[in-house]
């Protein structure tokens, strides 16, 4: 289900991993965790093992090995194998939907697209084919429950070609592989790979985030606990606890764990936005300006990640803050074209027509799609008759 965010005012940001978290910015910083008052929560012992997440049943291990034993025979290699056999299991996933075990997400045939990652990835273990998880710069999906809203980004799994013997004297930019993704798009900007730990720590911040939105704040905090012991660089993880502090009364915890994201090798504009809520929920707000305006120094290589925050400033008719993040994503990357039209449709609210048909005509260089570029087209021959 896809989302923008409309006439929301004061939110709550969650990121999940159903898809992933924002991008990274290098410091030297060295991350010291934060110590949690975990006696503000009831002691939960029925937090899910890694083994639990990727385990098949007997059944499912049967079924997949007969399937992979008889490609084999075909001249298939092993990777290729399990790319045949998940085609048939793809038509469910999408962006959003439950995060499930290895199991449970082949039994269903759905999930989000980290359950995806997790199934590919209980293969791969079973016949002993090297993977890795690799992130996706693609338009933010937003789910809202109350005053949460979900924002969740895109993660692919790479399964690496066995036969493949690199040769002497030569360079390979990376290995051979087969990408598995539910989702391939044109606009999709392939990230940075991520490693198993950082991939296992996602699946915890996934379902804590579930357990939040239904308001079950032990389980939520065991699972981020659990995440956040796995990778104490997750600002997911971090956003989360300090989410959960908040609700519990303990502001300088949760004040902590901004502190730390912020320090963090990962900068989360959306952990930025609910650490100035804080902040003016406070009454601090010389604080809260500070840090809004540490936003605007960010280096975030993701388009789409500014795209949000200009969506979410429009949303809130902050027409300056809208327009300026705008203009970062098409530096970043001239390509994505809803930037364009989104911004001509801040530039009319403004009544700012010369710069809504300016910004129009650069778009028509990005646009592929003939009945797309019709419609821009249209779009620009009423505004130019309207002057």
């Amino acid at each position: 289900m896809k989302k923008y965010i409309h006439g929301l005012l004061l939110l709550i940001f969650l990121f999940t991993f159903g898809c992933t978290s924002i991008e990274n910015i290098e410091k030297n910083t060295l991350v010291k965790r934060v110590a949690l008052n975990s006696n503000l929560f009831a002691s939960v012992d029925t937090v899910i093992s890694e083994s639990e997440i990727y385990d098949l049943t007997e059944l499912q291990q049967e079924n997949f090995l007969r399937f992979y034993q008889e490609k084999l025979k075909e001249g298939y290699l092993p990777h290729q194998v399990i790319r045949h056999f998940l085609e048939s299991k793809l038509s469910n996933f999408t962006y959003y939907g439950k995060t499930y075990t290895a199991s449970t997400a082949m039994s269903k045939n759905s999930g989000n697209c980290m359950s995806l990652a997790i199934l590919t990835t209980a293969f791969a273990r079973l016949v002993g084919v090297e993977m890795d998880y690799r992130k996706i710069h693609s338009i933010p999906m937003y789910e809202k429950h109350g005053n949460i809203v979900l924002s969740s980004d895109h993660v692919q799994s790479l399964l690496y070609d066995p036969s493949f013997e690199p040769e002497d004297n030569y360079v390979y930019i990376r290995r051979p592989s087969i990408v598995i993704d539910y989702f391939p798009q044109e606009d999709n900007i392939p990230s940075k790979i991520v490693s198993s730990d950082k991939f296992l720590a996602m699946y915890y911040v996934n379902k804590g985030a579930e357990f939040f939105i239904e308001h079950d704040l032990d389980m939520a905090f065991a699972y981020a606990n659990k995440a956040y012991g796995i990778d104490n660089e997750s600002v997911s993880a971090m956003n989360l606890l300090a989410l959960l502090f908040k609700r519990k009364g303990d502001i300088d915890s949760a004040e902590q764990l901004y502190l730390a994201a912020i320090k963090s090798k990962s900068v989360n504009i959306s952990v930025l936005d609910n650490y100035i809520n804080l902040l003016t929920q406070q009454g601090r707000i010389k604080r809260a300006r500070n840090v809004k305006r540490t936003i605007e120094d960010i280096y975030d290589p993701n388009p789409y990640h500014w795209l949000e925050k200009a969506q979410v400033a429009s949303a809130e008719n902050e027409y300056d803050d809208a327009e300026r993040y705008y203009l970062k994503v098409i530096k970043l990357a001239p390509y994505v074209k809803q930037a364009y039209y989104e911004l001509h449709h801040i530039y009319l609210l403004q009544n700012k027509k010369a710069q809504a048909i300016a910004t129009l005509e650069k778009s028509l260089l990005w646009l592929h799609e003939p009945k797309q570029k019709r419609k821009y087209k249209k779009q620009l021959y009423q505004l130019s008759a309207a002057i």
